[in-house]
């Protein structure tokens, strides 16, 4: 069974944007934190409604919900009542993860880097706690600094200074240049699990074969976590590794194909990773002929559950074979 998902915002629904807050107008006493947060709680929880409607099972949670948190003094109690997002993922029985920015490394060799990232890791943690959510927080391994064993060491040094509930969730990512799965698992001794991310893969001269990294990463979930993978194609004209705005459905539909042949049915979570965010799900998907639907479905079961209006959306193109 896969669960798929995407990322942060939901294009289609009614005011899809997150609010922001800039630090710098912060500092000069411009913006006021408490309705903002109010808003992107709310959003949440209506993205999570949009999301079960389209039959979507995953969401990735925006590291950006509550801006500045890990910086403004007290943010924390700013932080209005969370049940009902809770209630919602519940509902919906959506699974959530999160995915903070290429800027949290918990190997840098900077040690204020390393304070930085330590608070947004921990606060991320803490929030996923108020909503109840089980998926894992990930980042990528960051550079390796002319020397990968002594990054190694840094990276397990800073795991081990997290705070229980984000280093419970954590989970690395092999990237587009430094850091592929066996060497990821090498670096951490096989504790923390890796999430596959295949656009990654094709881009990173260092990595395994295919198969071998697909195995590996998928092998190291433990029995109680969802192992998590990302999908995405590449920006034709862009660097190798840059998201495009869409995905192909048979792209999508081939992959969870090698996902659920190399999980031997074992239950996980296909996070598309595209410019247009669900929207680009929603194309895909109608993009497939009847029977590719089927078989997508077969895969892929909670868009069964999609509501009319959802399955609409993603319903095959006039003239697409049964």
């Amino acid at each position: 069974m896969i669960r798929l998902g995407h990322v942060c915002q939901s294009l289609g629904m009614p005011e899809p944007s997150l609010k922001t807050a800039q630090l710098g107008r912060y500092l000069k006493g411009l913006v006021d934190l408490t309705p903002i947060y109010r808003y992107n709680a709310e959003y949440v929880r209506r993205s999570l409604v949009y999301s079960t409607g389209l039959g979507l099972a995953a969401h990735r949670i925006s590291s950006d919900l509550f801006p500045l948190l890990d910086i403004a003094p007290g943010a924390r109690m700013l932080v209005p009542d969370l049940r009902s997002v809770r209630r919602a993922a519940e509902r919906g029985d959506v699974h959530l993860s999160n995915h903070p920015s290429q800027f949290v490394v918990l190997s840098s060799p900077r040690e204020e880097v390393l304070i930085n990232s330590l608070a947004v890791m921990n606060d991320q943690g803490w929030v996923m706690d108020l909503i109840g959510a089980r998926g894992s927080i990930t980042l990528h391994g960051g550079g390796v600094h002319g020397d990968r064993e002594s990054t190694a060491s840094r990276l397990r040094e800073g795991i081990a200074r997290l705070a229980p509930p984000a280093r419970d969730r954590l989970a690395l990512e092999n990237d587009e240049r430094c850091w592929t799965v066996p060497e990821l698992l090498e670096a951490t001794g096989g504790e923390v699990p890796i999430v596959f991310d295949n656009l990654h893969w094709s881009a990173n001269p260092r990595s395994a074969p295919y198969e071998v990294e697909l195995e590996a990463a998928l092998r190291s979930w433990p029995a109680d976590r969802l192992p998590e993978l990302h999908y995405s194609e590449q920006w034709k004209g862009k660097p190798a590794g840059a998201h495009a705005e869409h995905i192909t459905g048979r792209g999508l539909l081939r992959y969870c194909e090698q996902v659920e042949e190399v999980s031997g049915g074992r239950e996980v979570v296909v996070i598309v990773e595209a410019k247009q965010k669900d929207l680009a799900i929603v194309r895909a998907l109608g993009e497939l002929t009847g029977r590719q639907r089927a078989r997508f479905e077969a895969l892929v079961p909670g868009l069964a559950a999609a509501s009319p209006r959802g399955r609409a959306m993603s319903a095959p193109r006039l003239g697409s074979p049964a």
